[in-house]
Parts: structure tokens; sequence; C-alpha cells
């Protein structure tokens, strides 16, 4: 059982914050602790490879800290499978439908359209290992606002809340990451993630080193790596994206 992860856990709600990875960074540097970050809006979401997430009011922008010293920087493709079921039961609970397919690494999509965002950052403060783990929900479409290439929870349920968002964020975060007890219950979230991704056993491209590697989805390994068929190869992927 991870200890850190008790009930007493030290949330800050903001009103609106340029990302909350950063501000978790900044809190952290200035010798404070804390859980858990959330706060109404991002000004400068950031996505992977430092792609933008557009966070205007209406979506769940939360950050969850991490500092234990079972936890390190090999953990990080565990983790980021993990994340990503962490979000995707959060969303089939809100919405009371299976609806969620992931994409690898990290993706989350309903009806073939975006709803979540994960980044994992780490640094080193104090000679301590954090993970920094950002969730970007699109919860409530804003008004006036006209991005066709995501989708709400609102479109599935129309009395959905943030706060009810982030409240079963909290709750599965907790329940999923004591279950994986620092890798020995990791085969199960694998299954489960693998049940849930559109691309297992298909065709897809790879971008590894800034090359594109064309093969079929085969697996991911026990590091939450993705395991790519070329020919009679393997090809291991740690990072990266992954392209239809």
């Amino acid at each position: 059982m991870i200890s850190l992860l008790s009930n007493k856990l030290i949330i800050e709600h903001l009103i609106s914050v340029n990302s909350t990875n950063q501000t978790a960074i900044d809190i952290l540097k200035d010798n404070r602790h804390l859980d858990w970050i959330v706060a109404e809006e991002q000004l400068n979401g950031r996505g992977r490879r430092s792609n933008t997430w557009s966070s205007p009011i209406g979506g769940l922008y939360a950050t969850r800290i991490l500092c234990d010293e079972n936890i390190g920087y090999s953990n990080i493709s565990q983790l980021s499978i993990l994340a990503s079921v962490v979000a995707a039961q959060t969303i089939e609970e809100v919405i009371g439908k299976n609806l969620i397919q992931l994409k690898w690494p990290n993706d989350i999509f309903l009806e073939g359209k975006k709803i979540c965002g994960i980044l994992i950052e780490s640094v080193f403060i104090e000679n301590k290992f954090y993970l920094i783990i950002g969730f970007g929900i699109n919860v409530r479409r804003p008004n006036n606002y006209h991005e066709e290439s995501y989708s709400y929870l609102q479109e599935i349920r129309e009395e959905v809340s943030v706060d009810e968002c982030f409240d079963k964020l909290i709750r599965n975060f907790n329940k999923i990451i004591n279950k994986w007890d620092y890798g020995k219950s990791f085969t199960q979230f694998k299954d489960y993630w693998l049940m849930l991704t559109r691309d297992h056993g298909r065709v897809i491209k790879a971008k590894k080193n800034n090359v594109f590697i064309e093969g079929v989805f085969e697996n991911i390994d026990d590091q939450g790596n993705l395991i790519l068929r070329v020919g009679n190869k393997k090809e291991i992927i740690n990072t990266g994206e992954i392209f239809r």
C-alpha cells in the first residue's frame, strides 16, 4: 500500500493559472507540500511534446503530485498507462456509458473525438524526485466555443459538473494507484487498457527519434512501452506518438 495516498489530501483550488503542472512545480520549489492542484482555466495549457491544450472555463484541469522513494523515472511509462485508466474510468462513471477509446500513450477519446489529455512530467527538487501528472478533461462546452475536434461530457450527460468529475478523479486515482502497488499488479491495468485501445492489432505509424516506423500494434510491455511488429522484428517505443 502506498502510504502517501491517504484520505488526508492537500488540494489547492485556483481560478486561473498558466498551467496546473507548472504551478505545481513552482509551489514545490517554494518548499510547500500539496497533493492536487485544480484550476477553472489554464491560460497556457500544455500537452505532450510542447503541444497546446485548449483550457477554457468549463473543463477540469487538475494535477496530481507524487513523491515516494519507491517511485522513480523508471515508473513513468507504467504510470502513463495507469493515468489513462484513471481518466477512462472516471469519464465512464460520470456519463454512465462505456464509450471510451484510448490511444497510446495516454490520449482519451469519446465517440471518436478527444475528451482528455494527460501530461506527465518529472522534476528533482531538493534531491527529491517528483512526478507531476496533469489531467485535462473537457466537461462542459464553453459558450460561443466552436472547436469541433473535441468532445465534451455535457454532450452525453447534460447535468454533468466539473466538481463531480474532480471528486471521481481523486477517488479513482487513489484506488488504482494503490492497487498498482509499485508495479506488482500492473498486468491487470495493462489488460484493461488494451481492451479499450482503438489501435491494438492494427497497422499504425509510430514516430521514434523523429523517424516514422510502420508496423502492427502488437502489445504494450510490462513497463508500458509500445511493442510494434515490423516484419519479423519488434520495435519497442518508449516515447513518441502514433498515427493511423
